[in-house]
């Protein structure tokens, strides 16, 4: 309902009308009455009704002065003006003001029904025009934000897209910035991620950088994309701290931010390339970096340049040198840190690698490491390829180690079995055994002995002659010294054996015979 004030001087024709009009029935309400002027003009300034009828000839503040007064503050107050036939030019005024229906008194209650719904009519279509504006206002304010996101986004992967374009668009969708240069930001998540941590992110991201300072941002795939202002590139990363910061205190998720250069609209999609590049640098960082085109070292790696044999690799592994394995392929991985070489060229090449480390297991070893190929396959960051690598690699050079040192150990016990067995024979060395009894180079054979027992043969022999000839001298109270001097290898030469005897124990053997006489 229409609140409807009623103004008229004569007290009779203003009860009559209030009387008499179906006021309901148009779709008003008798709101308030008035029998003059400023009295009208009060209610009005303190009800403001929908609909105003008034007498023009009027004591004091007359109908046209009434009309003027308030269609200078409430212009959508609608005004049914009842005049006489001597009143015309007064109506004439009034209708400058947007007046629309004059009445002539006498005016039955028909033609002021008549008056009202026409009025009625026209505040309902200015309503209904009204509630389909803020509709449209409403509905354009939620699907901004969507259309400027895919503007963006066509924009920097599609190429018929222009300058003029753009121009165009930032009208269109009122795209607030004066800025001739912009930085473009692209992020992207680590797996695992939601959909949810996805918009999250670039909320955060938004509110940490500025909306002031951020013409545009979108989606596009699994990467957030963001157009900002600044120009400085300390500004932005210390931005994008806070913003990690903030993120990750909700969501301990990892995630990288590329950065790119400076360049002006007309290059956004080159900034974009840019960005892409830098994302491949993933590969070799850990979650929540930033990376920037500083950081690239190269933009591309011929293959000649990561070309590596790994002899002395296989060389480590296969001699079971765990500590030279990890020292190779330490100094390997650095190199490939530094040049930051082409991704795909490293991972090929680390996948050979993987074969060739894995071909010097065991057969049965190497069906196991063989079906771990798929999930080497699958790495996509240097510090885990790395890890599974080096990880590998040790395990069968560890494996090579346990086998030799079980060969090594073989071979010294086969060696201090034919010395218990020839301890009489004079002739008794290492470089005899080594040729004659295990056909080995002597030299290897004494390091072997040296690194299994803790000392050389020479010192091993003399001492368990020694210690054979107090065996001796204990198992018999009757020895003859030059006869445990033949028995333990030193033949003819029972004094170079007394000699020997007495700088291992500290006594001649004829006092340690005397001493155990005296026991």
């Amino acid at each position: 309902m229409y609140k409807v004030l009623l103004v008229d001087d004569e007290i009779n024709i203003l009860e009559g009308i209030a009387a008499i009009v179906n006021w309901e029935e148009c779709g008003t309400e008798l709101a308030a009455k008035a029998n003059h002027g400023q009295m009208a003009f009060e209610m009005i300034v303190e009800h403001q009704p929908d609909i105003v009828i008034t007498d023009i000839k009027m004591p004091g503040l007359n109908g046209v002065q009434l009309i003027q007064k308030v269609h200078k503050l409430y212009l959508d107050i609608r005004f049914i003006v009842l005049s006489g036939h001597d009143e015309f030019e007064f109506a004439k005024t009034a209708m400058e003001c947007n007046v629309k229906h004059y009445l002539l008194k006498p005016s039955n209650e028909q033609k002021i029904e008549k008056a009202l719904r026409e009025v009625v009519g026209d505040l309902d279509e200015e309503q209904d025009k009204a509630e389909f504006l803020q509709n449209m206002k409403d509905h354009l304010k939620q699907v901004m934000p969507k259309a400027k996101e895919q503007f963006l986004k066509d924009y920097i992967t599609n190429k018929k897209y222009g300058v003029q374009d753009w121009e165009h668009y930032s009208q269109l969708f009122e795209i607030d910035t004066n800025s001739q240069e912009f930085r473009l930001l692209v992020i992207k998540m680590d797996d695992p991620y939601e959909y949810e941590h996805l918009l999250a992110l670039k909320k955060v991201m938004v509110e940490k950088i500025g909306e002031h300072s951020i013409p545009l941002e979108t989606t596009i795939g699994d990467k957030i994309v963001i157009l900002t202002e600044f120009t400085s590139l300390e500004e932005v990363i210390e931005k994008l701290k806070e913003a990690k910061t903030s993120f990750t205190s909700f969501y301990p998720m990892d995630y990288t931010v590329a950065v790119s250069d400076l360049g002006s609209i007309s290059q956004l999609r080159h900034l974009y390339n840019e960005t892409l590049n830098c994302l491949t640098q993933r590969f070799y960082v850990t979650g929540g970096s930033i990376i920037t085109m500083k950081d690239l070292k190269k933009d591309q790696t011929s293959i000649e340049e990561l070309q590596y044999d790994h002899e002395d690799l296989i060389y480590a592994i296969r001699s079971g040198n765990t500590e030279m394995v990890l020292h190779y392929l330490n100094d390997f991985f650095e190199e490939v840190w530094q040049e930051k070489y082409e991704v795909s060229l490293v991972q090929s090449h680390c996948l050979e690698l993987f074969m060739s480390v894995i071909r010097q297991s065991s057969k049965e070893d190497m069906d196991q490491y063989f079906k771990q190929i798929i999930v080497f396959q699958e790495y996509d960051n240097f510090h885990e390829m790395r890890q599974f690598l080096e990880k590998v690699a040790t395990e069968i050079s560890q494996h090579h180690y346990e086998r030799t040192k079980q060969t090594q150990s073989n071979i010294i016990n086969r060696v201090v079995e034919f010395v218990e067995k020839n301890l009489g024979d004079q002739e008794l060395s290492l470089s005899h055994i080594a040729s004659d009894v295990l056909y080995m180079n002597s030299d290897y054979l004494g390091k072997l002995f040296k690194k299994e027992k803790g000392e050389r043969f020479s010192n091993f022999l003399i001492n368990r002659r020694i210690e054979k000839a107090i065996e001796l001298i204990e198992e018999s109270d009757e020895v003859k010294i030059f006869e445990v001097a033949e028995a333990v290898g030193f033949g003819n030469n029972p004094r170079y054996f007394g000699q020997v005897f007495k700088k291992y124990t500290g006594v001649t053997p004829t006092n340690y015979i005397n001493n155990k006489k005296k026991e």
